[in-house]
């Protein structure tokens, strides 16, 4: 009889702490069920206010759009030609292009930022597409002042156009064009 009764308090206790047991990896569970949550809410906020910023640059762009109008093409044209030709209106036209541009590049790196883009695409972006855009006389004079102490630019975005800018030569919008040209010349003459 003893042996039955030790039996059976052994296997209460037995009972007892495979129940503590439970209890702690179900505690466990809640937790990182919980820990769970608060990183999809951390990441639906991220992305909300992604959204909101990308929502609130594209209605900036669109009003700098309108800014622009249908001279656009025109004036910049002017803008690497004869730079300092350009009246004030055509000034304004300038900077709502090149402030649009640069508008762009932020928000291709706040993606980054967020981690909805590698860090690596922003910067390809900004190697890519800132020669083409500011690396003219005008382009290279907007930006210098646009930048100087402009504390809403990151550091990293404003280091990374200035080292675009100083890769090129001094006017290659103006020359990438003019490539343009000479390439269909040369395949016109030698009958292409």
């Amino acid at each position: 009889m003893r042996l039955i009764f030790n039996r059976t308090s052994g296997g209460a206790m037995n009972s007892s702490k495979m129940s503590d047991w439970l209890q702690i990896a179900a505690n466990l569970g809640i937790i990182g069920g919980l820990l769970l949550v608060g990183v999809q809410l951390k990441q639906n906020s991220d992305l909300l206010k992604t959204q909101l910023l990308y929502e609130e640059s594209h209605r900036l762009v669109e009003l700098e759009t309108q800014v622009v109008g249908d001279r656009g093409a025109e004036v910049w044209a002017k803008s690497i030609a004869d730079p300092l030709g350009l009246e004030l209106s055509e000034q304004r036209i300038m900077e709502a292009l090149l402030w649009s541009f640069v508008e762009q590049l932020r928000s291709t790196r706040m993606l980054a930022e967020l981690g909805l883009l590698e860090n690596e695409e922003w910067r390809l972006r900004v190697r890519s597409d800132t020669a083409y855009y500011l690396a003219n006389d005008y382009g290279r004079a907007w930006w210098a002042n646009y930048s100087n102490g402009n504390v809403s630019l990151p550091q990293d975005l404003k280091s990374a156009i200035n080292a675009s800018i100083a890769d090129v030569e001094a006017n290659f919008t103006a020359n990438y064009s003019g490539s343009i040209i000479d390439q269909v010349r040369q395949s016109r003459e030698s009958g292409y």
